[in-house]
């Protein structure tokens, strides 16, 4: 397996339960969009799974199919594991990978893929060879279900709270504030802290660079490769899915 260089090595201890809260709000259109998937087309590949939030959900919506779970970052993939090892639902049915999903061994057929969170982490080369090598794997009636998150384009993003967990009698609460690092990319400085009262009990500061991408930036780096792209739910949601031309 290559080295990898976890950008959740610190703060994946709060991702997990924090990330929650995106899952649920999203929950009925991430639904809709993976029931329209092609039953018994292959494994559901779920990339950059952290720890199963949507690994869980392809399970629950498409109960008979296979799932692959990709997650380099060791301390997710222990979540990550350890979720699906202790649902006898799950054991049987979704194998965990942890390669990144450009070296990860995938099947020459695949029934879909789920890459929520994930797009901005690879830079314009990088997606150029996913996308080469996704789109001889998608069965047919198969896409790709991914969102693009803001900011899209280089832009300073003030800091604001991200989320709040309450777990006995602490509290877990992440900021987050990013600025342009280049053409196509920020710089995101987050900030996770451990309340108890009107303590602060730990404090973890995590900067990561981000790679922005736009609706038209997508169409355009895809189309050579013969998938196009089509916008899924409400708008506020940035999902698209990303399938071979007819």
């Amino acid at each position: 397996m290559p080295e990898y260089d976890d950008p959740y090595a610190r703060s994946g201890q709060y991702l997990d339960p924090m990330i929650a809260g995106w899952w649920e709000h999203h929950r009925a259109v991430l639904s809709e969009a993976l029931a329209s998937l092609p039953d018994g087309s292959g494994p559901v590949v779920d990339a950059g799974a952290g720890g199963g939030h949507g690994t869980r959900l392809i399970a629950a919506v498409l109960p008979t199919a296979r799932v692959l779970a990709v997650e380099p970052s060791l301390l997710l993939r222990t979540v990550l594991l350890s979720r699906i090892a202790d649902d006898p639902a799950l054991r049987g049915r979704v194998t965990v990978d942890g390669d990144d999903l450009l070296s990860a061994h995938l099947p020459d057929r695949i029934g879909g893929m789920v890459m929520a969170n994930l797009i901005g982490h690879f830079s314009p080369h990088e997606r150029d060879r996913l996308w080469e090598d996704l789109a001889p794997r998608l069965a047919p009636g198969a896409f790709v279900l991914l969102n693009l998150a803001a900011p899209r384009q280089p832009e300073r993003v003030e800091r604001a709270r991200m989320s709040e967990v309450r777990v006995g009698a602490r509290s877990y609460v992440g900021w987050a504030a990013a600025e342009p690092s280049g053409p196509e990319r920020v710089e995101w400085h987050m900030t996770y802290e451990t309340h108890e009262r009107d303590r602060v009990l730990a404090r973890d500061e995590v900067r990561y660079t981000w790679w922005t991408l736009t609706e038209d930036a997508l169409r355009a780096e895809t189309a050579p490769h013969r998938l196009r792209v089509l916008p899924h739910g409400p708008a506020e949601a940035g999902l698209y899915r990303v399938l071979p031309e007819d």
